[in-house]
Formats: C-alpha cells, sequence, structure tokens
C-alpha cells in the first residue's frame, strides 16, 4: 500500500463550470481510503477520471449549501446505491442543515441501502478515525460555513528491529502488532510493545486545509499554523476587491499574505472567477507575497510523502 497522501483536484472553478475548470472539489486518497472534501455538479465523472473508487469514499465533508458545492450529491449516492454499496457512509454538513440535506434527498428520491449518516459540523468539530483526524474550521462567508483540516496522526514512538531481532521476534505480522501497541505471545513468553518501541520519538504527521468560501480570515486560528498544504479560494483579484467583500469572497494577494502569516508550506489557489482564464496575473498577485504557490488544473494530482507504515 503506497506511503503517500494524494491530493486529486476534481475541479478548480467558482459558481460555474468553464470549458476547462470544473466546479471546485478535493478528493484525498490515503492509504487506501478516499475522503472527499464537497460534491459539485459533475463530480462523478472528475473521480471516474481519477481512477480512484467512489466505494471506498466513506467520509464527505461539505463546506456549505450553496449549489456549486453539493449539487453532485444527489448523483453520487445513487450510484453508490446502484452499484450495491454496503458500507457506512458519513456526510458532514455545518449545523443547520442536515434538515435540508434530507429534504433534498427526499426530492430527489434518494433512498439508500447502505447506512448513511448525515452528521451537522459545528465549530471546533473533530472527527477522530484510524489514520487521521479531521477538524472544523469556521469560515466567514454569506451562509454558514466551515472549512476542514485533514491531518495525518503523528507518529509517537519508533521500531527498533534491533531489539526485535535480539528478542528473536521474526518480521512480519507480529512486527505490525507490536507497532499498533498491541502486546504478543512467542515461545510461551509475553512481550510488551515498550521493549521494542522508543516512545521519546515523534514525528508530526502532514496536514492540509481546505479552506472555502470564505473572506480572508483576520484572526489567525490556532490549528492552522504550520499547515503543510494550504487549498485556499481565491475567487477573486485586486481589481474586484469591493465584489470580494460584498460576495464575502477572497483575493488572491490576501490569499497569499495569509499563507505566509500561518507558514503554510505549499498554497494552492482554487475557486477561480472564470472571468480569469490566465493564470499568469493570479499567480503574480500572489508570488509577490508567497513564492510557493500553485494553482492547480483540473485532475491535477499532488502528492505529499508520508512516513507511516514506513
Amino acid at each position: 500500500m503506497s506511503n503517500k497522501i494524494k491530493i486529486y483536484f476534481l475541479g478548480t472553478s467558482s459558481s460555474v463550470p468553464t470549458k476547462t475548470r470544473n466546479l471546485t472539489g478535493v478528493l484525498i486518497n490515503y492509504l487506501g481510503d478516499n475522503y472527499l472534501f464537497d460534491a459539485p455538479e459533475n463530480v462523478q465523472q472528475q473521480i471516474i477520471k481519477t481512477n480512484q473508487s467512489f466505494m471506498k469514499i466513506n467520509n464527505i465533508f461539505i463546506t456549505h449549501l450553496h449549489g456549486d458545492h453539493i449539487y453532485g450529491i444527489l448523483g453520487l449516492l445513487s450510484t453508490m446505491e446502484l452499484n450495491n454499496r454496503e458500507k457506512e457512509l458519513n456526510i458532514f454538513v455545518p449545523k443547520g442543515y442536515k434538515k435540508i440535506l434530507i429534504e433534498l434527498l427526499k426530492a430527489g428520491g434518494i433512498k439508500t441501502s447502505f447506512d448513511l449518516k448525515i452528521n451537522e459540523v459545528g465549530k471546533n468539530y473533530s472527527i477522530n478515525l484510524e489514520n487521521v483526524q479531521i477538524k472544523s474550521i469556521k469560515l466567514n462567508h454569506t451562509i454558514n460555513t466551515y472549512g476542514y483540516i485533514f491531518k495525518i496522526k503523528d507518529k509517537i514512538g519508533k521500531f527498533n528491529k534491533q531489539k526485535a531481532k535480539k528478542l528473536g521476534i521474526p518480521e512480519g505480522p507480529l512486527y505490525r502488532q507490536l507497532q499498533q501497541g498491541k502486546k504478543i505471545k512467542m515461545d510461551n513468553k509475553v512481550i510488551y510493545p515498550e521493549q521494542v518501541i522508543d516512545y521519546n520519538y515523534k514525528k508530526n504527521g502532514e496536514s492540509i486545509a481546505y479552506i472555502l468560501d470564505t473572506q480572508t480570515l483576520t484572526k489567525i486560528p490556532t490549528q492552522l499554523k504550520n499547515i503543510s498544504i494550504l487549498i485556499h479560494e481565491a475567487s477573486f483579484l485586486d481589481d474586484q476587491k469591493e465584489k470580494a467583500k460584498q460576495k464575502k469572497h477572497s483575493i488572491a494577494s490576501d490569499v497569499a499574505k495569509f499563507a505566509k502569516k500561518i507558514n503554510a508550506k505549499k498554497l494552492c489557489i482554487v475557486h477561480i472567477s472564470p472571468r480569469y482564464t490566465d493564470n499568469q496575473q493570479i499567480l503574480k498577485d500572489t508570488k509577490k507575497y508567497f513564492k510557493n504557490t500553485i494553482i492547480p488544473n483540473d485532475l491535477d494530482v499532488l502528492e505529499i510523502e508520508d512516513y507511516s507504515n514506513k
């Protein structure tokens, strides 16, 4: 299994699709699981093009209920049902939207034989999964909106192969059990994880922030500091400052300044207004303040090396 975190940019446009850009959504693949952030129209076809599986999506995170972030959810659930999905699916939406989404699914005739759980997200909401943790972050948009921070769990402890060999433990499943913090029994003796693991070792897990739609935040949330990858909307450039303020969207130069303030490693600009067809102008506005900026094209893949399972 790959140790890499793969970020698939399913779309990068805002409000309406263009000939070259679909509406913004991101799929993150990690250790065989897929995590979907927003479900705009055409999300199914974009996922198909990535060669990733619908069935490996167990968690969907919706930022808000504006159409360009939610219109693909009915078709996606319908396809999962037609493909005889059995595993539980969790959808996360901002507080106050659960009833609306349920009514939307009813109106669309969506019925699932698999368990479908709709969870409401509030301030500092946290989802603790086996290998990752996802946290919510309150944004500043025209309706209730939350961004998400996808973080690989920190690695505490380093497995010492030399100690394991001295104890006569063969490489294989027993190594993995000890790495998972489980004791093992071998030749009528019990071996504990602390006998082969150095718990003074710690390595921070990589983190990805998905921040849209919003005005650029003026107060820096602690959980965004030192983020590995900042995926942030930049619907407008400086020529549309007033419109950005009115619509509560971000402008590219402000996002770049924000990335610098939080000490992000890399900035990915998405949710770009269809009025902008030249990436160079956007890059000019952003790299002036934050050099490690990219503007992904649809279906671009960004890979991050991960330490887990090594």
